[in-house]
């Protein structure tokens, strides 16, 4: 039977949701029937939310009493949410001062399965302006930062989501095959940044580097998007230079310190 719905969200999802306010809130463990009486649900429905909660892991069930608590598993969240939070507070120094600088728009992003997405963004002064909203997300394999995350990625984790994408081709510049992308992400991971040139829109060019964690894993990037003339300009040179050392010192301002060779 297909799930109800109410305009356009699930209304089990909705439930589900006020069950967890409820245990926030309370901040103590909660029987079956108070949790019933809090939300205005019968204890029927109830009881089945909380059954699909506990598989997830978002709540835990007491084997002494029965009654309801919050789960580990949003502590994990949690902690995934503030990370990103962190980077985004940490980078914002270094984005405004390329943006000033180079008056284009500077990216911060993060990747979510076969895509990109859009965490921060410093915008342009000047006359022409590539915007790119906070949440939006861009392909893999033909935009700077998405190329960049898939370059640091492990070696079998990059191989597996190799194998999902559709290497869509966006402009005639598009990388649209796997052996090509391959070779140009070893390329991207000798050199330490990656490089679109019109391949995800006739006329913009943008550069990304790569931002560590604590643990030295790549998770982040930074990334300048602009109308340059060419990769081999002057001012996108000098661009690249600037996005590498605002990656170098967020990377430390993160907790990286590299190992010495």
């Amino acid at each position: 039977m297909a799930e109800r719905t109410e305009g356009r969200y699930v209304q089990s999802v909705v439930k589900a949701l006020a069950l967890l306010d409820c245990l926030a809130q309370q901040r103590r463990s909660m029987a079956l029937g108070e949790l019933a009486q809090a939300v205005d649900l019968p204890k029927a429905t109830v009881h089945g939310l909380l059954a699909s909660l506990r598989m997830g892991g978002a709540v835990e069930q007491s084997g002494v009493d029965g009654k309801y608590r919050l789960g580990v598993r949003l502590f994990e969240y949690g902690c995934a949410v503030s990370a990103s939070w962190d980077v985004v507070g940490r980078s914002r120094e270094q984005m405004n001062h390329i943006a000033i600088q180079t008056g284009c728009s500077v990216i911060l992003s993060s990747r979510q399965g076969r895509e990109a997405i859009v965490l921060e963004t410093a915008e342009a002064t000047g006359a022409f302006r590539v915007v790119s909203e906070q949440g939006s997300r861009v392909p893999l394999h033909c935009t700077s930062q998405g190329k960049l995350l898939l370059a640091y990625l492990p070696s079998g984790e990059q191989r597996r989501l190799l194998g999902t994408l559709d290497f869509t081709a966006y402009t005639p510049h598009t990388i649209s095959d796997r052996d090509r992308l391959e070779a140009e992400l070893e390329r991207v991971r000798k050199q330490g940044y990656a490089i679109e040139d019109g391949e995800y829109r006739v006329g913009l060019r943008s550069v990304a580097a790569p931002i560590f964690s604590v643990e030295g894993q790549v998770r982040w990037a930074i990334g300048i998007v602009g109308m340059f003339r060419r990769v081999s300009s002057e001012e996108f040179q000098q661009a690249r230079e600037l996005v590498c050392r605002a990656a170098e010192r967020i990377s430390y301002d993160m907790g990286y310190r590299e190992e010495a060779t």
